[in-house]
C-alpha cells in the first residue's frame, strides 16, 4: 500500500502489532501520521456464518482507510461489505456467508498525506469435523489416565433424578446403575409427594430450577427461585454431601451465593477437575435442589496460548502452549483440516496433560496459514508465516584459549555451499598474514594459526553474505618450568649439613609479570636475616647461607601470571649432629660401690638417627673426663662401679650418629657414700671485691648429717661455665673466705659445700656474680625523664641510659616517689629495673606526685632525676562494646591477591585490651593488627586461600568485661575450567553429561556449575541446567536425529570460568516405537464380601401356555451358590424349570406355564460369608377366547391396573386406557419397552376388538 511513496522512516504505535510508516521527514504542526485508536481482532466462526471486522483509526487530516487480504482479492461488493459506522466512528469489513476458502489473514491500511499505519487479523473457518474430532479423541481418551467417579450416596443420585429433566433420566440411570426404570418412576412419585410436605412446612414455592453450567472462562452457574417462609432460614450448599462455605458479599471466594429478591444465583469460580460432582442446595435439613458438574463439561483453559511463529522455509517450525488443566484428547487442526501425527507433523503432549507440542519438520509455503489446538470446549490458534530461504549459521565461531606456541583453529558452517567469505581481525579485514591461512572445505570455514603468538590475540569476525558470527584466541602464556626439573624437584628432596649455603634456583618461563612466592609448610617466606628471596624475570631463588635444622620442611613455590598458576612443591632435608639427650639425668641408685644413671633420648635426632650414647665420668676437683662406655640407642640407662666411697662425681652423656657426637648432658654432683652427708648451705654473700681478692661469707647448714660439721669445702667457677674448681683441699672451720689467685677483671660466682664424717655434702646454689675489680665511681643521671602516659590510678615514665662517661656500666635502674604532702621517698621496685620504662600504680586522682629514677652499678646508686606529676580524675568507666553498623560486614568475600582491611570501632573506658584470633587460635604472622582512636584493624597484605576462616576481636577491661565480635572471610578466585565431558544415555532419549570436576574445588565451597547446550542447525548456546552442584547433568528434551553440542562451566561469586566443551555432537537415532502394554500389577486385596442382591425379584403376570422369564443380580466374593425355590420347595433336580447363573445374573425359565406354576418364588445366595434371598410371586392367568371375523382366533388378555391396561395376545402388552397413543408408557409382558410404531399398531388392532372384550 506505500508504494506509490517514499518512505522515510518507521513510528512505534501505542497499539502492538501496529506498523507506521512516515512519508515525510517533519510532520507540521497540528497535523499527525495515521494511526490505530483500535485495531480489528482476529475471528474463529463457524462455516455460513458472517464475520465482522472492526477498526477505530486516528490521524490529521483524517486518512482513509482500506482492507486486504494475505491471499486472494476482493473484488465481490455482495461477499465484502466495507463502510464506516458514524454513531461508533468504527471502519467496518463485512465478509458473507463464510467459506472454507475465507480463511486468511486480513490487513487494514490507514492512510493521509503523511504517513500510514498498517495492522493484521486472522480469519479461521471451523467446517463440520465433529466425526473426525470425536474419532481422535476417542482414540487420545484411550490413552488418557481413567479416573474412576467417586462413590455417591443412593439417596443423592435420587435427588438428582427428582429435579432433572426428564430427557436426562436414561443417562443417569446408566450412569448410576439403576436399571429398574418403572420401579424408579414409582419411586420418584413417591419422593415428589414427601418432598413437598416437606418444603411446605420452610418453603411457600420453588420453581425454575437452572441446572449448572460452564462458561469458556471458567466459571459455573446454576440457580433458582425460592420464596422462604422465614428469612432467619440457612441455607446450605453441599458438594457430594459435604457442605461448603460460600461468600455472600464482593469479595472473591471459590463458591458464592448471589441472591437478587427470590432468585439464588450460585457460582463456582475458577472450576477446576476436582470441582466435578454432585451439588445440593438446602434449606436448613431439607434438600431443595440438586444438579450435578460432570468433568467432561469442565473446559480446558490456556495457560500460555499460541503465539505466531516466523519460520525459513526448510526449517523446522515449533507450536506449543500450556494449559491450565489437563486434556488428553485435543487435537490440531491446520486452517480446517485435522492434523495426525506422522513425520511431517510430530504432536506430543507432557504426561500431565498440560503441554502441547507440535512440530512441523522442513516447512514449505503451503504450510502457510492458521494451526489451532482444539480442546473440543475451547481453541487457541496462531499463524505460521514461512519466510524464503537464507544462507544461516549451522555452527558459529567460538571462542578458543591455546597456549602459546600451540596451533589454532577457529571454523563455521553456513547452510549453503558457494559462500564466499570475509575473515576480519579486531575489525581490520584479514588479507595475510605469516603462520595464518584460510581453508574452505564444503560448507565448512576455517582460520589456521599454525604456531599462536601474542600478536595473535584477539576478536575474529567471518561475514559472508547476510550472516555473521565472531569470536575470540586467547592466548595463554602460563608460567612454564623445564620438565626434567620439575620432576627432580618435586621428586628429589634437596639435602645439606646444617652450616652449610642451601641454593635452590628455579628458571621459569612465561607472560610478565610473574609473581614468584616461596611458602614454607604455608606460610609465605619473606626475607629476613637468614633466608632471603630473590626473584627477576626469568628465575626465583630461594637462598640460605647457613642453614640450620629448623629449615627443614615442605616448601612449595607458586608462579602466577595472568595466564595461570603454577606451583612446585620440594623438600628440604638439613641434617645435623644429634641435640644433647633430654634431661637431667636421674640417679636411679646410688651406693660406695656403682651408682645408676639414667636420661632421655635427644628431642632431635639431627636427622639422622641415633647410633649410640657415650657415658664420662669426672671426679669432683679433677679436671679430666674418664670414658666409662657407650650402650645403643635403645638404651638409656647406665651403671658404673667405676667409683671410690665417700667420693663424688659428675656424669655427662653424649648422643651419637653419623653427622657427629652431640653435646653432653651434665648431671649434678653425686657421692658415692653409704652415711649421711650435711645438707647445702645458703647460696654465700659478697663481702668485698677487688682486683686482687674477693671476700664471701656464709651459713652453716640447717642439715649437718650424721656427724658435726668439721670444716666447708669452697668451690669457684668463671660466670658462664659450668665447671667447679676447689678452692680449698682441706675443709675450713671458719665461715669466712678471703680469696687470691683471681684473674683481674673476670666474673666469678662461689658455692659453699659443709664436711662431716660421712664427707662432703651437697653444694649450696651458686652466689651473685661479681667481677675482680676495683670498684667504679656511680652511674650519672638518667637522660629525658618524661611521662609518656597516666591515667587515673597510675603514671608511666620512660627516659634514656646515662652516658657513658658519667659512670660505669649501668646494672639497673630504681624508681622512688613521694606526695606532694609527703617528704619521705618511697621506693617503687624491689629490684633493679633493666627496662628504660616503668609504670607507677597505686596512685590516687587529683593528687600531685614527685618521681624520681637513679641508675645503679656495682658502686651503688647514681644522681637522682626528678619530675613532677599530677593524676587526673578517673574517667567515667564505659563497658566495652562494638559500634556495628552497615560499613563493618559479617560476610567478606576477598578476591585472591586482594588486600584484607578490616576496621572494628568501638567504646570503652579505660582503654581494653584488644585481642584477635583466627578459627579460636592467634592470628597468623602474616597479619598485623593495629588499635588506635577507638578503633581496630586487621591487615593482611595479599590474601591466600589459607586465609579464609572466621576471625574474632575480643575485647577486656580491668573488671574482667569481654565481648566479642566475629565475622567470615572466604578468599576465593575465578574458578578454573571443569575436566574433560563425557556423555552416556543411560536412559532412553536422555543425555547424561558428566565431566571432572573444576580444581577450584578444593578451595572454593560456593562453587556450582551452568550446563549449555546448542544444536548444530542452530549454532546457539542456551542454558539448560544452572546452579548444579554435583558433576553429571541429565537432559530430557532431546529430538531424534538432531545433533547436539554441550558445554560447561564452573560459577562462583567473583564469575565464570572457561568453558569445558564436547567435541563430537550427541545424537539419538530414530527408532519406530514398539508399543507393549505392560498389565498392571496390583497388590492384593481382601475381597471377600457376603452375598448381597443388587436387582431383586419382580412379580410377573402370565397367561397359561407362555414362557416365564424371572431375573435377579447377586452379588458377593467368592462367588455366591444360587438355589431356587417355588412355595419353599427346591427346584434344583425340577427338569420344568431352566436355572442359569451367568456372572451374577441369575435367570429362571418356566416353560409352557400352568396354572400349577403359580406361587411364590425365591432365589437364595449363599457363600461362607452369609446368606441373601429376595421373593416375587408369580400369577397365572385365564386367556379369554373370541371369534373374529371368521378368520383364526386372537387372543387378548386385559388387564386393569391403576393408571394403564396391559393387553396381552401372547407376544405383545401396551398400556391402555381411553386409547394407547395417549399414555406414556408401553411395555411387553416382559417389561420391555415399545417404540411408537409398535404402539400405533398395537392401539389399532386394540380398538378393532374392544367392542367384543367383555366388561
Amino acid at each position: 500500500m506505500t508504494s506509490h511513496r517514499t518512505v522515510k522512516c518507521f513510528k512505534k504505535s501505542s497499539i502492538p502489532g501496529v506498523v507506521i510508516t512516515q512519508f515525510v521527514d517533519d510532520v507540521p504542526k497540528g497535523c499527525s501520521t495515521p494511526d490505530f485508536e483500535r485495531k480489528p481482532v482476529s475471528l474463529t466462526l463457524q462455516e455460513g456464518k458472517n464475520a465482522i471486522f472492526r477498526a477505530v483509526v486516528k490521524g490529521v487530516p483524517t486518512p482513509d482507510v482500506q482492507w486486504a487480504r494475505t491471499q486472494g482479492e476482493m473484488n465481490d461488493p455482495a461477499k465484502y461489505e466495507m463502510f464506516f459506522n458514524n454513531a461508533t466512528n468504527e471502519f467496518i469489513l463485512q465478509i458473507n456467508k463464510l467459506t472454507a476458502g475465507d480463511s486468511d489473514l486480513y490487513r487494514c491500511f490507514a492512510v493521509n498525506e503523511y504517513g500510514e499505519a498498517s495492522c493484521s487479523a486472522g480469519l479461521r473457518i471451523i467446517q463440520e469435523l465433529k466425526k473426525k474430532l470425536l474419532d481422535s479423541r476417542k482414540l487420545l481418551r484411550k490413552r488418557a489416565p481413567v479416573q474412576k467417579p467417586k462413590p455417591l450416596d443412593k439417596e443423592a443420585v435420587w435427588q438428582l433424578l427428582l429435579h432433572a429433566d426428564r430427557k436426562d433420566y436414561e443417562k443417569i440411570c446408566m450412569k448410576y446403575g439403576i436399571v429398574d426404570f418403572r420401579g424408579m418412576l414409582r419411586k420418584l412419585q413417591e419422593m415428589r409427594r414427601d418432598t413437598e410436605s416437606e418444603q411446605g412446612e420452610l418453603i411457600n414455592s420453588v420453581k425454575n430450577f437452572v441446572h449448572i453450567k460452564v462458561n469458556k472462562e471458567g466459571k459455573a452457574t446454576f440457580s433458582l427461585e425460592m420464596d422462604l417462609k422465614n428469612s432467619n432460614s440457612k441455607v446450605y450448599l453441599l458438594k457430594d454431601g459435604e457442605r461448603l462455605r460460600y461468600g455472600t458479599g464482593d469479595e472473591y471466594r471459590k463458591h458464592c451465593l448471589r441472591r437478587i429478591g427470590k432468585k439464588y444465583n450460585f457460582i463456582i469460580n475458577d472450576v477446576q477437575p476436582e470441582d466435578a460432582g454432585l451439588y445440593q442446595v438446602r434449606v436448613e435439613d431439607v434438600p431443595v435442589f440438586s444438579t450435578e458438574l460432570e468433568a467432561e463439561s469442565i473446559p480446558v483453559r490456556f495457560e500460555q496460548p499460541l503465539s505466531d511463529v516466523r519460520c525459513p522455509e526448510e526449517e523446522d517450525a515449533v507450536f506449543e502452549c500450556i494449559l491450565r488443566t489437563p486434556s488428553h484428547d485435543a487435537v490440531w487442526l491446520h486452517k480446517t483440516h485435522l492434523l495426525e501425527a506422522s513425520e511431517k507433523h510430530q504432536i506430543s503432549v507432557t504426561p500431565d496433560g498440560l503441554t502441547h507440542r507440535l512440530l512441523i519438520k522442513k516447512v514449505v509455503p503451503s504450510d502457510n496459514g492458521m494451526y489451532t489446538l482444539d480442546t473440543g470446549l475451547c481453541s487457541s490458534n496462531a499463524w505460521l508465516i514461512v519466510e524464503s530461504p537464507r544462507c544461516r549459521l549451522n555452527k558459529q565461531l567460538i571462542d578458543v584459549r591455546v597456549v602459546k606456541g600451540e596451533p589454532a583453529e577457529l571454523s563455521c558452517a553456513v547452510s549453503k555451499d558457494g559462500v564466499t567469505g570475509t575473515w576480519f581481525k579486531d575489525g581490520l579485514k584479514l588479507t595475510s598474514m605469516d603462520g595464518v591461512h584460510f581453508e574452505k572445505e564444503g560448507l565448512v570455514h576455517k582460520l589456521i594459526i599454525n604456531k599462536v603468538e601474542d600478536i595473535h590475540a584477539g576478536k575474529y569476525r567471518f561475514e559472508g553474505g547476510d550472516i555473521k558470527t565472531e569470536a575470540s584466541i586467547f592466548v595463554e602464556d602460563p608460567p612454564q618450568v623445564d620438565k626434567v626439573l620439575l620432576k627432580n624437584l618435586s621428586s628429589v628432596p634437596t639435602v645439606a649439613k646444617a652450616g652449610q649455603q642451601v641454593k635452590i634456583k628455579i628458571p621459569f618461563e612465561g607472560r610478565l609479570p610473574v609473581r614468584a612466592t616461596w611458602l614454607k609448610d604455608r606460610m609465605e617466606l619473606a626475607d629476613d636475616t637468614r633466608i632471603r628471596v630473590d626473584k627477576t624475570d626469568t628465575f626465583t631463588m630461594l637462598f640460605i647461607p647457613s642453614s640450620e635444622r629448623k629449615d627443614c620442611g615442605d616448601y612449595k613455590v607458586r608462579l602466577k601470571n595472568d595466564s595461570g598458576v603454577l606451583e612446585i612443591n620440594l623438600k628440604l632435608v638439613v641434617i645435623d649432629k644429634p641435640q644433647p639427650p633430654a634431661g637431667p639425668i636421674k640417679i636411679v641408685e646410688s651406693s660406695a660401690s656403682d651408682i645408676t644413671i639414667q636420661w632421655n633420648p635427644p628431642k632431635d635426632d639431627g636427622g639422622k638417627p641415633v647410633q649410640s650414647y657415650i657415658v664420662e665420668r669426672q671426679q669432683v676437683g679433677k679436671s679430666e673426663w674418664v670414658t666409662l662406655g657407650e650402650t645403643p640407642r635403645s638404651c638409656t640407662t647406665f651403671t658404673t662401679n667405676k667409683v671410690e666411697q665417700d667420693m663424688s662425681y659428675y656424669f655427662r652423656v653424649r648422643a651419637v650418629n653419623a653427622e657427629g657426637t652431640s653435646d653432653a648432658l651434665e648431671s649434678d654432683e653425686v657421692k658415692a657414700v653409704s652415711k649421711a652427708s650435711p645438707g647445702a648451705p645458703d647460696p654465700p654473700e659478697i663481702v668485698s671485691a677487688s682486683r686482687d681478692s674477693i671476700t664471701i661469707s656464709w651459713k652453716a647448714p640447717r642439715k649437718t648429717g650424721s656427724s658435726r660439721i668439721v670444716g666447708y669445702i669452697v668451690q669457684k667457677r668463671k660466670k658462664g661455665t659450668t665447671t667447679w674448681l676447689p678452692v680449698n683441699n682441706v675443709p675450713l672451720a671458719d665461715k669466712k673466705l678471703k680469696m687470691t689467685n683471681l684473674k683481674k677483671g673476670l666474673q666469678y660466682e662461689f658455692r659453699v659445700a659443709a664436711v662431716n664424717a660421712a664427707g662432703i655434702g651437697d653444694a649450696s646454689e651458686p652466689s651473685q656474680p661479681v667481677f675482680a675489680r676495683d670498684s667504679t665511681k656511680s652511674p650519672g643521671q638518667v637522660q629525658d625523664l618524661k611521662v609518656s602516659s597516666s591515667n587515673s590510678t597510675g603514671v608511666t615514665l620512660t627516659w634514656k641510659r646515662p652516658e657513658a662517661k658519667d659512670g660505669g656500666d649501668v646494672k639497673g635502674y630504681e624508681v622512688e616517689m613521694r606526695s606532694s604532702s609527703n617528704l619521705n621517698w618511697t621506693k617503687c621496685n624491689a629490684l633493679p629495673i633493666e627496662a628504660t620504662t616503668y609504670t607507677v600504680k597505686g596512685l590516687q586522682a587529683k593528687e600531685r606526685y614527685f618521681l624520681r629514677v637513679r641508675a645503679l652499678n656495682d658502686s651503688g646508686p647514681g644522681e637522682a632525676a626528678e619530675l613532677e606529676a599530677f593524676i587526673e580524675a578517673a574517667r567515667p568507666v564505659v563497658s566495652p562494646r562494638f559500634l556495628i553498623d552497615d560499613t563493618v560486614k559479617s560476610f567478606l568475600v576477598i578476591k585472591a591477591g586482594n588486600t584484607i582491611r578490616v576496621n572494628i570501632p568501638f567504646e570503652a573506658s579505660p582503654d581494653p585490651v584488644v585481642t584477635w584470633y583466627k578459627d579460636g587460635l592467634p592470628l597468623p604472622n602474616r597479619a598485623t593488627m593495629d588499635t588506635k582512636d577507638d578503633t581496630t584493624q586487621l591487615l593482611i597484605g595479599a590474601a591466600e586461600f589459607i586465609d579464609t576462616g572466621t576471625y574474632t576481636v575480643e575485647l577486656q577491661n580491668g573488671l574482667g568485661k569481654r565481648v566479642t565480635f566475629s565475622f567470615q572471610v572466604q578468599v576465593t578466585d575465578i574458578p578454573q575450567s571443569p575436566g574433560p565431558i563425557q556423555l552416556q544415555e543411560n536412559v532412553p532419549n536422555t543425555v547424561t553429561v558428566t565431566w571432572e570436576p573444576s580444581a577450584s574445588e578444593k578451595w572454593e565451597s560456593n562453587l556450582y556449575y551452568t550446563v549449555l547446550k546448542r544444536e548444530s542447525q542452530k549454532g546457539l548456546w542456551r542454558v539448560v541446567g544452572d546452579l548444579i552442584y554435583t558433576n553429571k547433568f541429565t537432559f530430557t528434551k532431546l529430538i531424534p536425529g538432531r545433533d547436539y553440542y554441550f558445554r560447561v562451566v564452573a560459577k562462583n561469586n567473583l564469575g565464570a570460568s572457561g568453558p569445558s566443551e564436547t567435541v563430537q555432537p550427541w545424537r539419538i537415532r530414530k527408532q519406530k516405537a514398539e508399543c507393549q502394554v505392560k498389565p498392571q500389577k496390583y497388590k492384593g486385596v481382601n475381597q471377600n464380601q457376603p452375598p448381597r442382591i443388587l436387582v431383586p425379584l419382580k412379580p410377573h403376570v402370565v397367561t397359561t401356555g407362555s414362557e416365564c422369564h424371572m431375573s435377579c443380580a447377586v452379588g458377593g466374593h467368592p462367588p455366591p451358590k444360587i438355589t431356587w425355590y417355588k412355595d419353599s420347595r427346591d427346584l434344583s433336580s425340577d427338569p420344568s424349570y431352566f436355572c442359569t447363573n451367568d456372572f451374577g445374573v441369575c435367570s429362571l425359565v418356566v416353560l409352557g406355564v400352568t396354572k400349577h406354576d403359580e406361587g411364590e418364588y425365591m432365589v437364595e445366595a449363599t457363600n461362607e460369608l452369609g446368606r441373601a434371598c429376595s421373593r416375587a410371586f408369580l400369577t397365572i392367568k385365564e386367556t379369554i377366547a373370541y371369534n373374529l371375523f371368521r378368520a383364526p382366533l386372537s387372543w387378548f388378555a386385559v388387564t386393569l391396573h391403576s393408571h394403564y391396561l396391559t393387553v396381552e395376545d401372547g407376544n405383545w402388552a401396551a398400556g391402555a386406557g381411553l386409547g394407547l397413543a395417549n399414555l406414556d408408557i408401553c411395555v411387553t409382558a416382559e417389561g420391555e419397552r415399545l417404540c411408537q410404531p409398535g404402539m400405533n399398531k398395537l392401539e389399532n388392532r386394540f380398538q378393532q376388538h374392544k367392542s367384543k372384550i367383555p366388561s
